[in-house]
């Protein structure tokens, strides 16, 4: 019964962390760039939403605040700290660039908001026995939430122009634009959805664990292993990593001390690197 309390709680997280792992997915897919600010980006989306929730926002409308005004961020971002990297052809500037943002956002809602988490309310009350473990609604809610933005970011990439012009335009940005793709543009909207499903993955775990506090890096760590677990470069890699990684860790910290559960990651993701670095799904031509 522990070890299924532990494998929900571990698919819950993971499925947070997919949300998460997607944003570097359509970041690299786009721009080829590696973006590290991601998991700042959740922290804040969850300290915004705790700070809309004490001036008695409903919570639904919280919750589109954050996606929506974690989009216009995206843009922002893309304007202050990729393009002027990536218009000189930079990219691994860009990929440093994107540490320096990390550091400015994690030091930023330290010094505001301070370094100690602060308690989230329950997305939804209630709960369900499952083989003799206690699932609460919340978690159900969590799964639906992130299995319909996961089906948005499928569609969006294998459905619509501007989905085919991302790919496009990562793969030959001359290329792309002697066609009529505008690669700027594919770059600023990879950037965008990228920053929105950070915020709703703040706003869904923080009920889960605390929001804010610095665990930012560790959460972009957690979501670079799962993304390249599953494939860099597979939209269902890195949902499948992010779940995987998320069960595993779950289950193996409730056998071993916490404190050597982060090093067992970063040593998963040496180990993907090092044996099959295109990951589970992704493809061979383009690694990490």
């Amino acid at each position: 019964m522990q070890n299924l309390a532990l494998a929900i709680h571990g698919l819950t997280l993971g499925s947070i962390y997919a949300l998460v792992a997607l944003g570097f997915h359509l970041i690299f897919r786009a721009v080829g760039v590696l973006d590290f600010g991601q998991g700042d980006k959740v922290v804040l989306g969850g300290l915004v939403a705790l700070a809309l929730l004490n001036q008695h926002v409903p919570l639904l409308l919280a919750f589109l605040i954050v996606i929506l005004g974690g989009v216009a961020a995206g843009v922002l971002y893309d304007r202050l700290v990729i393009a002027p990297t990536i218009r000189k052809g930079h990219v691994d500037s860009a990929i440093i660039a994107t540490v320096g943002a990390l550091l400015v956002m994690g030091n930023g809602h330290v010094l505001i908001w301070g370094a100690t988490g602060s308690a989230f309310p329950p997305l939804i009350g209630g709960n369900v026995t499952i083989g003799g473990a206690q699932v609460g609604d919340q978690e159900f809610l969590i799964w639906g939430v992130v299995a319909v933005a996961v089906a948005g970011v499928v569609l969006f990439l294998g459905r619509t122009r501007y989905g085919h012009g991302m790919v496009a335009a990562a793969a030959d940005p001359m290329a792309a634009g002697t066609v009529g793709i505008d690669v700027r543009q594919t770059r600023v909207l990879a950037f965008a959805i990228a920053f929105g499903l950070a915020g709703l993955a703040g706003v869904l775990i923080a009920p889960l664990t605390l929001a804010g506090g610095t665990g930012g890096p560790n959460l972009t760590l957690d979501a670079f292993t799962a993304a390249v677990l599953g494939g860099l470069d597979s939209t269902y890699g890195v949902v499948a990593g992010a779940i995987i990684l998320g069960v595993f860790t779950d289950l193996v910290g409730g056998q071993i001390p916490y404190a050597y559960v982060n090093p067992l990651v970063y040593s998963i993701l040496i180990l993907t690197l090092l044996v099959r670095p295109q990951g589970l799904l992704g493809s061979k031509e383009r690694l990490v």
